[in-house]
Parts: C-alpha cells; sequence; structure tokens
C-alpha cells in the first residue's frame, strides 16, 4: 500500500494537513456529475498542489441513507458495511479524475480490480470522516492506461487511519471516442458500427431516471451529421453524457 509518507516529505505533510483543515470546500456537497451519482456522499475534492493527492469530506448522514439491504430509509447498523466503502471510493475516485482533467472524463470508461481492503475497525456514520486518494500511473497494458488508486479513511477528530484499501484501473477511451477518431482519420468502416452505438446510447438516454434536463442533442441529429460527414465533438460529447 502507498500512503502519504512515501509521496510527501515530513514538512509537506504538515503543509498537506494545515490545506486540507482550511479547504473550505470540505463543507460543501458535491455535484453528481463530478462523482457519478445521483446520490452524492462526498465534499468537493482538495488537491494537494500539483500532486496526484486528493481528499474529501464523507458526509456520514447521507452516506447512511443508502441501506445495501434494502428493508429501512436507512442503514439499520451505525457503521459502515462494505459497500458503503465501494461507493466512497468509487465517488472519489470519480470526482478527482473530474477535477484534474475536466469533462474530459466523460469521454473515458474504465474497468476496475480490486487489489487490497484493510479495514482496521468500524466506520460510524456519526464519525468526522474524510477520504484520501493517492493516485500512481502504471504505464499501458494491452492498449489500457493502468492506475492504481490507494484509498485511506481518516478520522478528522483523530487524525487516525481507520481503514486502506486499493483498486487498479484500466482506462480507455470510450467507443464512441475511438470510433469518431477513427472517422476523422478517413476510416469509413466505422460508420456503421458508430450508428450502432447512437442507437444504444438512445436507448440508454430514454431508461434514465430522471432524464436529463439540459440534452439538447438527438439520435436523429447525430445520426443525419454522421451521413453528412460531420463529427462536431461537443453534440458527440452532449449526447453521450449521462449527467445535467
Amino acid at each position: 500500500m502507498v500512503n502519504i509518507k512515501d509521496i510527501l516529505t515530513k514538512e509537506e505533510i504538515e503543509e498537506y494537513g494545515g490545506e486540507w483543515n482550511s479547504f473550505k470546500g470540505r463543507c460543501r456537497l458535491n455535484a453528481s456529475k463530478n462523482v457519478h451519482s445521483g446520490m452524492p456522499v462526498i465534499s468537493e475534492v482538495y488537491q494537494f498542489e500539483d500532486k496526484p493527492i486528493f481528499r474529501a469530506h464523507v458526509f456520514g448522514r447521507r452516506l447512511r441513507k443508502f441501506d445495501p439491504y434494502f428493508i429501512a430509509s436507512e442503514h439499520p447498523m451505525p457503521f459502515w458495511n462494505a459497500q458503503h466503502y465501494l461507493m466512497v471510493g468509487e465517488q472519489m475516485y470519480s470526482a478527482s479524475l473530474h477535477l484534474a482533467i475536466g469533462n474530459k472524463y466523460n469521454e473515458r470508461v474504465a474497468k476496475e480490480v480490486p487489489i487490497e481492503f484493510n479495514w482496521k475497525k468500524p466506520t460510524f456514520f456519526i464519525d468526522h470522516v474524510s477520504v484520501e486518494l493517492i493516485r500512481v500511473e502504471e504505464g499501458k497494458l494491452r492498449g489500457y492506461d493502468k492506475e492504481t488508486g490507494y484509498f485511506t479513511i481518516y478520522s478528522d477528530k483523530t487524525g487516525r487511519v481507520l481503514s486502506r484499501m486499493s483498486v487498479m484501473s484500466f482506462w480507455q477511451d470510450r467507443n464512441y471516442v475511438q470510433l469518431l477518431d477513427r472517422l476523422r482519420q478517413g476510416d469509413k468502416s466505422a460508420i456503421e458500427k458508430l450508428l450502432r452505438v447512437i442507437e444504444a446510447q438512445d436507448l440508454t438516454q430514454r431508461r434514465r431516471t430522471p432524464k436529463r434536463q439540459t440534452l439538447t442533442t438527438s439520435k436523429e441529429e447525430l445520426i443525419e451529421l454522421v451521413r453528412l460527414g460531420q463529427y462536431p465533438q461537443e453534440k458527440f460529447d452532449d449526447f453521450f453524457s449521462l449527467w445535467d
């Protein structure tokens, strides 16, 4: 497991802790589009300088509203279930990358493989808790960008480490991005596959609840543009995003 001491000097760790304590965004709930969830449970994300070190507050009362047993309006136990750890980790991963590369994040997709879980003691919903993420790029593997994320759950009252976990991710451009690149390079064989991808995304948008409020691009418009040999990136990004 990689932790903060492996990356920062003692002086930098002190600076990091001071900046985190004064970070006002820790009191503000993150946006659904950033965490890729209709139920955000983490705050805005703090990044230490230009390093791949990110941190956010976890809103325990909101997190408890997710009951993995689906028997109550909130989780009946006073401490996190395993799914709560994964939920917090996934939202943190999404929000940190959105902070780092902006809307380009929506053009990428990841396959994730858990590596290690070290949950030392129960984490209670009433605790003041934050989640830290260290992202380590591992190069490429079979066309994927390989990366490992190291998560640490802290008690913000005591500064103690409550839990650690790590996940390996394999990133690549989404299908529509890859197909647009092929078309722009003159590969007309990608047209029919792109049209099928558009049809599938239209189905996904129709099934989404609640519906997107800011979607301005239709399936019919994109199909017509493809037939005309026009591929405006902003329209494709709008249509293929599930978030307002």
